[in-house]
């Protein structure tokens, strides 16, 4: 290495350490007066802290001014270690950030930028260390590339299992409804409700049914429903990797590790399990025969059609990117059969969902006005239509300033997108311009149009309102180059990837930086679960209860939100209101549905309810101003507007429980009383 690489490195560790200990001593600074304004325990520990970060620096700065020293009492340590308890306490420092970021009470403390960039770099490289061989360098390429991925899974991991918990109320806006959509397919029966109706619930069939999989268990409970969604969501990715990439005898270490890089670069998104799940389906069907594949492509366009809309059209274009890819793996160029094949299974894909849904939307644009907007009440539906939520997306306005930085989404979709996939997009590059991946003008076409088709539905689905504030929506991109970078790894680059490692530079940024960049979520919003403790969260639960059994001897109840009480907790001792559920009440005030409204209004007039269990509610219109930032303006005023005004003029609050975002309403003019 260098002299100005060892500057430049020692250089940005000693920032990491002085940022890192500054924050330590804002966070002191004010805990008591045994020095200045510190208490006797932080006084110890910021000493102690100290000592650790100047021996840590002289460490560093042995190994790059005088590495010869240190390889030697590496040896000397590596010949009393077993190579088993080497990689175990490599283990140690793989697991230990999302630990302390997601498992412990001072990940909640501990959250600055240089604290959290310092324990990362601190991690890694000591897994790195561990994970040299003897005989190499103090420091290898290959261990410090491994030591980013399984980092960086590890933080991935924690920060999906992290909410796994028994806590009775919704951990965040819509998880609450979530759970109540997910349990009525097969859980209907926990529900006092007429056997003979249907339940309206405003979810796809493709989301319901996976994710309602775990109410066949009759007793699951909200932890054993929440563990079986974060499995749905990190899972899948895995076996996406393994299935994109091929797993060739002679790189199955490689193979591997796919599975974990696909773990991390979806989590970008983060993109539902249908679309993985039929992403999956698709690549199987690789170079098998017709009569297998067909069937595997049109289960795929099928599921990804019922579960999103958008999603209809995806697995047919990504049988034909990986079936022309194919051919020129193969053969070195496109034959009649490639494009038969490609033909085939692109029909294959699109005739359950894709076709008739293309219809639907040359029909709307030809016939349906402006802002149109399907409006039957909720009670007059049997099951979730796709059209209808395929008309509310549609009829909702645009926020394009989101494709900038914004305070919802801190880099804005465009830069965000940006970093997610750019280094990805620079190593396939890279591979063409090398001729290690050889591609037909037809391909490079094929391909190059349904990246750019993907881009634009993702952009245009994020700037929706009610969009969401990640990259979810770019979702078919980001499982398109999944599939793309098995294509170009099987092409060539498994073959040079361990000679690049070691000498080309490029190729070392670039995939320091598709292993980095995927972190840096986890790694800087990642926290302990920040929960009222046991005895408050009894309390609350009493008063609900309190409310719910005294409100039910005077009229019906309505979980406008936290339905996942009906679920887990009341079950059949509360009859079940299935009308205005939040997320359907949010779609039409998305979409200013005053025909629905018109009726939600009459409702409360006439005091419908006895009891609403809500969200905290308030009359505040948001401007963009910096007291407020840009936090979800638009969706905040569309509810001021068509839900709160009205449930404030005819209900008033009960209970506000704001530790715990529930609020309780009865009628303003009841006659009755609740102790």
């Amino acid at each position: 290495m260098s002299r100005k690489s060892s500057d430049l490195i020692f250089g940005l560790a000693l920032v990491l350490a002085l940022g890192a200990f500054t924050e330590s001593f804002q966070i002191a600074w004010g805990s008591g007066f045994f020095v200045g304004r510190l208490s006797d325990k932080w006084l110890l520990s910021l000493l102690s802290y100290l000592v650790l970060l100047g021996a840590s620096l002289w460490a560093l700065h042995r190994g790059l001014y005088r590495p010869q020293t240190v390889l030697t009492v590496r040896k000397r340590l590596y010949s009393s270690m077993p190579q088993a308890a080497r990689w175990a306490l490599a283990a140690v420092f793989i697991v230990f950030p999302w630990m302390f970021i997601y498992y412990l009470p001072w990940g909640g403390l501990f959250t600055g930028f240089f604290t959290r960039s310092l324990l990362f770099a601190f991690s890694v490289v000591m897994a790195a260390l561990l994970l040299t061989e003897p005989k190499s360098n103090l420091l290898s390429w290959r261990a410090v590339l491994l030591s980013l991925l399984l980092v960086g899974s590890g933080l991935v991991l924690g920060d999906a299992f992290v909410r796994v918990t028994d806590y009775p109320l919704a951990l965040h806006w819509s998880e609450g409804n979530r759970l109540w959509d997910y349990s009525i397919l097969f859980g209907r029966e926990r529900y006092a409700y007429p056997p003979e109706k249907d339940i309206f619930v405003w979810i796809d069939a493709g989301r319901q049914t996976l994710w309602g999989l775990v109410f066949l268990w009759p007793d699951v409970s909200i932890a054993g429903a929440r563990a079986w969604s974060a499995l749905l969501t990190t899972l899948p990715y895995l076996l996406l990797g393994w299935f994109a990439f091929r797993p060739l005898k002679e790189a199955r270490y490689q193979w591997l590790l796919a599975g974990l890089w696909a773990l991390v670069f979806l989590n970008q998104g983060p993109i539902y399990a249908p679309l993985i799940l039929s992403a999956i389906l698709v690549a199987f069907s690789r170079r098998r025969a017709l009569w297998i594949a067909i069937p595997l492509v049109a289960l795929a366009g099928t599921y990804a059609g019922t579960s999103r809309f958008t999603w209809s059209f995806a697995p047919a274009i990504w049988a034909v990117l990986l079936t022309l890819s194919d051919g020129v793996l193969l053969h070195g160029k496109l034959r009649g059969r490639d494009w038969l094949r490609a033909i085939v299974l692109a029909l294959s894909g699109l005739w359950s969902r894709g076709l008739p849904i293309l219809q639907g939307i040359l029909s709307g644009l030809l016939s349906s006005s402006p802002g149109e907007v399907v409006s039957s009440a909720p009670g007059e539906q049997s099951v979730t239509s796709l059209e209808g939520l395929q008309a509310a997306a549609t009829s909702q306005p645009f926020t394009w300033h989101r494709m900038l930085p914004n305070d919802v989404f801190p880099p804005g979709v465009v830069l965000g997108l940006l970093a997610a996939v750019g280094p990805l997009l620079l190593l396939l590059i890279y591979l063409v311009r090398k001729k290690e991946w050889k591609m037909v003008p037809p391909q490079r076409v094929v391909i190059l149009g349904a990246l750019l088709a993907f881009l634009a539905v993702g952009l245009v689905a994020s700037a929706k309102v009610g969009g969401g504030a990640d990259l979810h929506n770019l979702d078919m991109l980001l499982v398109s180059l999944v599939l793309l970078a098995g294509i170009a790894w099987e092409a060539g680059l498994y073959k040079k990837l361990g000679e690049w490692i070691q000498d080309d530079r490029f190729v070392q940024a670039v995939l320091c930086a598709m292993l980095l960049i995927p972190a840096l979520f986890p790694l800087y919003s990642g926290a302990p679960l920040n929960l009222p403790d046991d005895e408050r969260v009894d309390y609350i639960m009493d008063r609900i209860d309190a409310n719910v059994a005294c409100a039910a001897e005077h009229g019906p109840i309505l979980f406008l939100d936290q339905r996942q009480l009906l679920t887990f907790r009341y079950q059949q001792s509360v009859p079940l209101n299935p009308e205005y559920e939040k997320k359907y009440v949010m779609d039409q005030a998305l979409s200013g549905n005053s025909v629905f409204f018109q009726q939600f209004v009459e409702d409360l007039a006439d005091n419908q309810y006895a009891l609403i269990v809500g969200e905290l509610e308030d009359t505040v219109f948001r401007g963009r101003n910096p007291q407020y930032g840009d936090s979800l303006i638009e969706e905040n005023n569309a509810w001021k507007r068509w839900v709160s005004l009205s449930l404030l003029r005819y209900y008033e609050s009960v209970h506000d429980f704001r530790d715990a975002g529930v609020e309780t309403f009865m009628p303003i003019g009841r006659g009755f009383e609740c102790p």
